[in-house]
Formats: C-alpha cells, structure tokens, sequence
C-alpha cells in the first residue's frame, strides 16, 4: 500500500501577546510546501453558470484556509478572477470520462498534484451508452493511479438532475462509483466521497441547481463543504492556526508554468493582493521549487509595493511568516542601464510599527508579530526608500519575497 504523501506546513508558533512590529528570524530557510489539490472533471468543476466562475474551488479553498491548511490548486486551467488567488485546476465543459483520459497523461504528471477531486460522469448520463460509464471510470480511476503514484484520489459520487430519466442513470452509476472506490488494490489510494446527497433537485426548480445538471452558487458551496471535510479529515495536521491572507505563494496567471520568466515592469496580476508595484518573479527562475511565485520590490519610481487586506480579530496575535533574498537573479524592470541590487524593504500591518528587513543573497525566513485592533487589517511589503543614489547607476531591482502566510494564533 502507498503511503500518504507528507507535507511540510511550516509555521513558526504564536500562541500569546507579541510586541507590535516585533521582526524575527532570518537565520534558516524554511520553504513551505502547500498540499497540491487539482479539481479534475467537466463543466461542475469548472464552475458553470456560478458567480465569477469558480465554482466550488474559490469557497472550498477559503475553508481550508481557516482551518489552518497550506493549500494550492493546480492543473492546466486557469480562473484569473478567483479572489483567493488559486487559479489552477483541470476541467472542461461537456466532456466525457473517456474524452477525458486521454488528457490525464499531459495534466496529471506536470501539475504533480498531491490530492486529486474527481467528479465526472455526469455527460456520460444523456444517451443509450450510460451502462458503459462505469467501466470507463475503472479505467480512468486506474490511470490517475499510475500517473500519480504518491498521490491520493477522492472519487466523489455525481450530483443529481432535475430530469427523472437522468437521475435514474445517475442513481445506478453512483452506485457503481462507491464499488470502485473499494476495490481491492485501491483501498488506501481512492476514496469514495458521497457527494450526491448534498444536494438538492428537483424538476420543479427551486433547488440547488441552475439549470438541469449545473449547481447555482448555494449548490456549489455545498460541494465545497462535502470537499473539505473529506480533505481535512485526510490531511496532516495544519501547522498553525487559520491562514488569513488569500494567495500566500503569489500564484498569478500573469505567468506562464511553460515558460519561466521575470515579468519586468510589465503589469502582474496576484489575486487577493493590491499590487502598488512590484515586478512578478517566476518561481523556478527565483530558484524556488515549492510552485511559489516570487514579487520583486524595487526601489524605483512608480514602485510603491504590495498588499492585501486580513480577515482579523481584534486582541488575536498574528504572525506573518515569509521568506526573501536579495535580488542577484538579474531579474527585474528594465530602467535603460546599470542597476543596483537593493537588499532592504518593509513589512508592515496598518496602526503598527514598520519592520526593516535586511535580505541576503539566499532565501531565509523571516517573521513579523503583531495583535490586530479591528476586524480588518492591512498587510503591506514596501521597498526601501531614500537609498543613496550613484551617478550613472539606478536604484534598481529590489529584494524578492514569497510565501507570505498570516496565521492568527492557535485558539
């Protein structure tokens, strides 16, 4: 039997009052590594007719969020629009199990995914050839195994229709589903996830779903409830309390997974975060293998930094947890001649003390304490200003920062 794939969720612990603006660590590096999720089948799970499109991915990683989970969603696909800033995952509307399989072979392998979240089916349903759907599944199922041989598998059951003829296909087949689940040399890998009942349908309307198959938005928070207590009850324990920023790794569609790159001054896009200006790093060519992206701060005009707002509880210690280095990568914008690597920037939560950071030339972590006094707080990296300028060189790239985790302290 395969074991279940370990992840490292670092955090440093804050359990009490902390000094405000206290800065620490700065020593070791502590790479994160978020739990890899990939939401793979058809239209449901690319979120049709839901609100901005995400479908149940943008709620269910809000729940892991606050409960503590380090949690990134991969795959091919991309929702740039998803305010929790986890644009991956792998669908297409309108296709079949055995449409599907063939593109498992391209997505699975490069998207390495530590957890899969399988709902599909439910396009095999429609026509004559629905009795064949279950035997398609065993081989899709078994084909998931294979290219992903560390990973686990929840399978879930398909959700209903408001069609009677349908729901009747959908009821035998979700029986079938659960029997897979189960097989013997799956047990330990695949899990059958009841997702059927959760929902309701009915062919007068009125229920959980939009149309004849698709849920509405109350529908897909439903499956995001089913998703995560499924994954929560499968998962290591987190490393902290509840994670309050969105998109702590920087994921942005502004870059390509097949094409590392530094976007320079060009516009980039990090969901959850206001960007003041920052140039966007790629994660492998910032030497970061966790599927991270990095943000420059770059001292220049025009470069103010970056920001995003917590979901606080006034009198609750934060911590903020991040890494940085100095940018000697030659990544960066473009100002027309020499530029100067900068090493200092600043870290700070509205209504508390600025922290001076001081970056190397390799990665380390670093910590930022603070006690929240509203429900709301905004969180800001900050390059340094007022540097001494030298004739004929710029101001220049700044340091790099990633993996920005604000962790209220344990209950």
């Amino acid at each position: 039997m395969q074991s279940r794939p370990v992840h490292r969720q670092v955090t440093a612990r804050n359990t009490g009052a902390v000094a405000d603006g206290t800065l620490g660590g700065g020593v070791t590096d502590s790479p994160p590594r978020p739990v890899r999720i990939m939401p793979l089948g058809d239209s449901i799970t690319a979120g049709l007719n839901s609100t901005g499109a995400a479908g149940y991915r943008d709620e269910l990683l809000g729940h892991l969020h606050r409960l503590g989970h380090d949690a990134c969603f991969v795959g091919p696909c991309v929702n740039a629009f998803q305010p929790q800033g986890d644009p991956g995952y792998a669908a297409v509307c309108g296709i079949t199990i055995e449409a599907l399989t063939p593109l498992l072979s391209q997505w699975v392998p490069a998207a390495r995914p530590d957890w899969l979240l399988v709902h599909i089916g439910t396009n095999n349903m429609y026509g004559p050839d629905h009795t064949a759907a279950p035997g398609l599944l065993r081989t899709f199922v078994d084909t998931l195994l294979r290219l992903a041989p560390s990973a686990g598998i929840l399978l879930a059951s398909v959700i209903p229709s408001r069609l009677p003829e349908w729901q009747a296909h959908i009821d035998g087949y979700n029986r079938r589903v659960r029997e897979i689940a189960e097989e013997s040399g799956r047990r330990g890998r695949v899990f059958f996830v009841d997702m059927a009942p959760a929902l309701h349908a009915s062919p007068q309307g009125g229920d959980d779903l939009s149309d004849l198959v698709h849920p509405c938005d109350q529908g897909y928070a439903k499956m995001a409830a089913v998703w995560r207590d499924a994954l929560h009850a499968r998962l290591p324990a987190p490393g902290g309390g509840p994670i309050l920023n969105p998109n702590p790794h920087l994921r942005t569609p502004s870059l390509s997974e097949a094409e590392p790159r530094a976007r320079g001054n060009a516009p980039a896009y990090f969901p959850g975060w206001t960007n003041h200006g920052v140039y966007a790093c790629h994660g492998r060519l910032a030497g970061l293998d966790n599927g991270s992206h990095a943000v420059g701060l770059c001292a220049a005009p025009g470069f103010l930094g970056i920001g995003t707002r917590l979901a606080t509880i006034p009198g609750r210690p934060v911590r903020v947890t991040f890494r940085a280095r100095a940018d000697t990568l030659g990544a960066g914008p473009d100002h027309g001649g020499l530029t100067r690597a900068g090493r200092t920037f600043g870290v700070q939560a509205d209504g508390h003390p600025r922290a001076v950071v001081t970056a190397t030339d390799e990665w380390r972590t670093w910590t930022y304490d603070f006690t929240p006094t509203g429900a709301e707080t905004d969180l800001r990296l900050t390059p340094e200003t007022g540097l001494p300028l030298t004739p004929g060189i710029g101001t220049g790239r700044g340091p790099l920062v990633t993996d920005v985790l604000a962790r209220a302290s344990a209950s």
